[in-house]
């Protein structure tokens, strides 16, 4: 789902190059906020303001994350996102937002984003975010999570997370997904046959109730990378 190569956020890190933003909102404030918050860390190296815009920034700067809002004129983000999967394969989306509606957040992840979280986030998360999306791992606010992957655990014939048990393999293969590894590397990282991957992982489908390895990697999130 995110090809990943030699020239990826990670690689660039170990060169000493400080990783290089692009801010994508329609709200100027906003722009300036994340700017002032993430400067000091990070290179932010342009701006847009609707999604047209973004893609042309990206086709010219090439940066290591885009940070997007959903809402913007034109084109949205997801749309945006959606379309960077195939001009800049190599860019990573993390979309900020004001909507938490489970239809949003999984159209996000469908159209390849690597995170969301919401404009309400406090800071030292938007900054946990970027630094976890551009290590190759998914990232999602816990209030974000409990709305897009768990709905179904609101009701009272649904079991909450806490009545999921899972297998110490089960967990391994769970917090593996949610590092954004393939089968293949999830088998050779634990030395058994993609076969038994699947397995795992159908398994983890059907305990779970969730139908995607995004959603997967979001139930980690919310459950602090370890399972339940």
């Amino acid at each position: 789902m995110h090809p990943d190569n030699g020239s990826s956020p990670q690689h660039r890190a170990v060169s000493g190059r400080r990783p290089t933003l692009l801010l994508a909102d329609d709200h100027p404030m906003m722009l300036t906020g994340l700017r002032v918050l993430l400067a000091p860390v990070f290179e932010v190296i342009g701006t847009a303001t609707d999604g047209h815009a973004l893609l042309e920034a990206v086709e010219r700067r090439r940066p290591d994350l885009v940070i997007a809002d959903v809402s913007m004129p034109g084109l949205n983000g997801i749309e945006a996102t959606r379309r960077l999967q195939t001009s800049a394969p190599g860019v990573r989306v993390l979309i900020l937002s004001i909507h938490t509606d489970p239809a949003y957040v999984q159209a996000a992840f469908a159209a390849g984003a690597w995170g969301y979280l919401t404009k309400s986030s406090p800071p030292e998360e938007i900054e946990r975010a970027v630094r976890e999306v551009l290590a190759g791992r998914f990232y999602v606010s816990s209030e974000v999570a409990q709305a897009a992957v768990l709905p179904a655990a609101r009701s009272q014939e649904s079991p909450t997370p806490a009545a999921v048990t899972l297998t110490p393999r089960e967990l391994d293969v769970l917090r593996l997904v949610a590092a954004g590894l393939n089968n293949q590397q999830i088998a050779q990282r634990l030395g058994v046959a993609v076969s038994t991957v699947r397995s795992h992982l159908n398994s983890l489908y059907a305990k779970l109730r969730v139908k995607s390895r995004v959603e997967l990697a979001i139930y980690s999130a919310q459950a602090g990378g370890a399972g339940p």
